[in-house]
């Protein structure tokens, strides 16, 4: 992966996308570029030292239960995103382990230097804060879902969440976005269930037509039966 791509992708993210290719190219330059195998634990030093950028693949941010081996995803992060936010503003180690859910490229750089970035950067600065008010949001979400919601409505609100509103052309279902192509075992952990559950009740979608699933490809056929069914 080459400079200029990182840039580009960087360019195009959430995050980034306010700096110009001069600000990305000094940004992409101070971060070492590092390549983790999909299921490698990502060694991050606990959030103290080290801030982290994905650029290529997916990364999950997990707990598990030292008791009953038990883990729950708490985030899931694509190309853009970034992770030890809370270490960055408050110095503390994290609590959660980042796992690479696929073959993953990914900047990394020492915490001092991306806090100077937040007050060297005015348009890296005013994308912050709606950043970490969307992470806000999502655990908000996640907190209640895992209180209110049964299995089966944690499922369908995930696959709807990342579901594209409009079909491709040509095409007679609703693409998945982020989750496709995950396993069971990893949808399971992303809304603390099973994978016998979340087997039987992507199976049940599939036999009702709703979903289309086949070799981890998932997408929707009927959005609006979806949401419907659960009250969503």
């Amino acid at each position: 992966m080459t400079h200029e791509m990182v840039c580009d992708i960087l360019g195009k993210s959430e995050l980034f996308s306010g700096l110009d290719f001069q600000e990305l190219d000094k940004i992409v330059s101070a971060c070492r570029l590092t390549f983790w195998k999909k299921s490698m634990d990502i060694d991050n030093d606990e959030g103290i030292e080290t801030f982290n950028i994905v650029v290529q693949g997916r990364v999950k941010l997990m707990q598990t239960d030292p008791h009953s081996g038990r883990s729950i995803v708490i985030f899931l992060l694509k190309e853009g995103d970034v992770f030890d936010v809370l270490s960055l503003l408050d110095g503390q180690k994290h609590i959660a382990s980042p796992v690479a859910v696929s073959d993953t490229y990914m900047l990394r750089v020492p915490m001092a230097t991306a806090r100077n970035w937040l007050e060297t950067y005015p348009e890296l600065n005013e994308r912050f804060l709606p950043y970490i008010g969307k992470l806000m949001r999502h655990l908000e979400s996640f907190a209640e879902t895992v209180v209110f919601d049964d299995t089966a409505t944690r499922l369908a609100k995930l696959i709807l969440r990342h579901t594209e509103k409009e079909k491709k052309s040509g095409e007679n279902h609703y693409p998945v976005k982020i989750i496709n192509n995950l396993s069971h075992e990893l949808l399971a952990e992303m809304i603390g269930s099973v994978r016998s559950v979340v087997t039987a009740q992507l199976r049940k979608l599939k036999e009702d037509e709703i979903i289309l699933y086949k070799r981890g490809y998932l997408a929707v056929k009927k959005l609006e039966e979806l949401a419907k069914r659960y009250n969503l």
